[in-house]
């Protein structure tokens, strides 16, 4: 190839090493944020469903212990950790759930998610 093309250098064109670098790091760091998360997120979806399901198969009014045990078994199947049946709230006729879950990134630094959860419209 020529330097010169119609008389102009012709520019470098493409990534530095330095460029891929930081580039490669802020990939890394999201791919670890989105991987820790990710277990959150799919607990939350079944911690929905659970009381979701919970309210469909209540016959008439909410008993706060037969949701409490019907969660506490879903949970059990579904493998939640992160709230029991006691923690959870009948408030108008729908069972809310409202936790929070800390997750460790490295060293210092960790994600601090809130989630909630209701069987109302």
């Amino acid at each position: 190839m020529q330097p010169f093309q119609n008389g102009l250098i012709r520019k470098q064109r493409g990534m530095s090493f330095w460029g891929t670098l930081v580039v490669l790091a802020a990939l890394v760091f999201i791919g670890t944020f989105v991987m820790k998360s990710l277990p959150a997120y799919l607990e939350f979806n079944s911690v929905r469903t659970a009381i979701r399901f919970i309210a469909k198969q209540s016959s008439g009014e909410l008993n706060r212990k037969e949701v409490t045990e019907a969660f506490d078994r879903q949970a059990t199947i579904d493998n939640i950790d992160s709230i029991n049946g006691r923690e959870l709230r009948i408030e108008g006729g729908a069972i809310v759930a409202e936790y929070q879950k800390v997750i460790p990134l490295f060293g210092n630094m960790s994600i601090l998610l809130d989630f909630h959860a209701t069987t109302a419209k």
